[in-house]
C-alpha cells in the first residue's frame, strides 16, 4: 500500500520554523543578504526593505542555501561550484526580481510594498471530495501498483552512462537537474551515486 510520507523540514524552511530556529535563521540571512547586496553593488536591485518581501525571502534564502553548497564542495568544482552557483542561481534570480516582488512603490528608505490577499474559493471542499470520491477504493491497483511492481524488479546497480542516457530520453527522472550526481528515480526505484563504486546504487 502506497502512502504518502512523513515530511521532515529542514532548518530552511520557513513555513515550519519555531520562534529560535527562525531567529536564527533571520540572522544569517541578514548577514548574507547585506554581504550580497554590497558585494554585487545590488543595492537598487534588492532594496533594504527586502525583508518585509515574503517571496524575496523565501528566494534569497534558497540562493543561500545554494551558495553555501557550492562553494564548500569539492567534487566537481566547476560543474557544481562557485561558477554553477553564479550561472545557475545568481543570475536567474536576479534576472527574475521583477516577478519575484514589486519594489516599484519601495524607496531606500521606505516601503510602500503591500502583499496581496490571497483568497481561496470555499468550493474547495466540494472539489476536493469530488476528485477522491472518484478514485479508485484499492491500493492494490493502478499506478502505485505498477510502479511498485516495477520497482521490485529494478536494477541493484546502474552505471552512469545508462543514467544519463535514461535521462536524455525521458526514462529516469533526476532530482536535482543542475548536479551531475543528482539521485535519480528510474523504473519506479531510487538511485544514488556511489563515489567509491562510480556507480549508481538503488536506495529503495
Amino acid at each position: 500500500m502506497m502512502s504518502v510520507p512523513p515530511y521532515r523540514p529542514g532548518p530552511f524552511d520557513w513555513r515550519h520554523l519555531d520562534q529560535q530556529a527562525a531567529s536564527e535563521l533571520w540572522v544569517e540571512l541578514i548577514d548574507w543578504v547585506e554581504w550580497l547586496r554590497e558585494r554585487y553593488d545590488f543595492g537598487r536591485d534588492i532594496r533594504p526593505c527586502w525583508f518585509r518581501h515574503g517571496a524575496l525571502v523565501e528566494e534569497l534564502t534558497a540562493a543561500m542555501v545554494a551558495h553555501r553548497s557550492s562553494f564548500q564542495q569539492t567534487k566537481d568544482p566547476y560543474h557544481h561550484g562557485p561558477a554553477a552557483w553564479h550561472y545557475q542561481v545568481l543570475r536567474p534570480m536576479m534576472a527574475r526580481m521583477p516577478a519575484i516582488t514589486d519594489f516599484e512603490q519601495c524607496t531606500q528608505d521606505t516601503c510602500g510594498f503591500t502583499p496581496a490577499r490571497v483568497h481561496t474559493l470555499t468550493t474547495i471542499a466540494e472539489y476536493v471530495d469530488a476528485d477522491v470520491r472518484q478514485r479508485s477504493e484499492s491500493p492494490e491497483s493502478g499506478f502505485f501498483a505498477d510502479r511498485d511492481s516495477a520497482a521490485a524488479g529494478a536494477a541493484a546497480t546502474l552505471s552512469m552512462e545508462k543514467v544519463i542516457t535514461a535521462i536524455d530520453n525521458g526514462t529516469a527522472v533526476a532530482e536535482d537537474p543542475s548536479d551531475d550526481f543528482s539521485a535519480v528515480s528510474l523504473d519506479g526505484a531510487r538511485y544514488e551515486y556511489d563515489d567509491e563504486a562510480g556507480q549508481y546504487k538503488r536506495t529503495e
